[in-house]
């Protein structure tokens, strides 16, 4: 089997445990990660369960994406029983659509306003964040290094989701090219 077909076999090993909804739409977008140079690696939970994917390239040694085939317990606001979860990158991107200005809210709010700002993290840069305005005029920082969990998603978005993983991937790119 080569590289690649290992590859196809954990995605389709993790889309094929999703309902039929959820396949139409997080299907083309893990295929299109792995076409920007993605690699789907699997995550191990307690008890050795592996579920969950994460996409990432040695490249720009970064996480571009996660994506769980069922959510069994919800959390928060983002969760959904039942659904899969995307957990996804795109600091790079200064313009989107509503639920994703809905999960940063959400992350930001989940730690009640910590880990918000430039906080010297260590891995990533100050050009690397995503902006938050609130109603009020009040502008949060939450560092680009964080995958942000959005809520359920509809294939609707699959468009705009692989565009914001391009412009991810385009300013990973470019600074690995720069030595950044």
């Amino acid at each position: 089997m080569t590289q690649t077909e290992k590859l196809q076999t954990l995605i389709d090993a993790c889309i094929a445990k999703m309902n039929e909804a959820d396949k139409a739409v997080y299907r083309p977008i893990a295929e299109y990660a792995a076409q920007l140079g993605y690699t789907p690696k699997p995550i191990k939970k307690a008890g050795g369960n592996v579920d969950e994917l994460a996409f990432l390239k040695s490249k720009v040694k970064r996480t571009l994406m996660r994506i769980h085939p069922c959510i069994d317990k919800a959390y928060g606001q983002v969760r959904e029983v039942g659904k899969a979860q995307l957990r996804l990158v795109f600091f790079a991107t200064s313009e989107y659509s509503e639920p994703f200005r809905f999960g940063i809210k959400n992350v930001i709010e989940a730690f009640d306003g910590n880990y918000t700002g430039y906080y010297v993290c260590g891995r990533c840069n100050d050009d690397e964040r995503y902006i938050y305005i609130y109603p009020d005029g009040k502008k949060v920082f939450r560092c680009g290094c964080q995958l942000i969990e959005l809520p359920p998603m509809d294939e609707e978005y699959v468009d705009e989701i692989k565009a914001m993983m391009k412009a991810q991937d385009d300013f990973w790119m470019q600074k690995a090219r720069a030595g950044i």
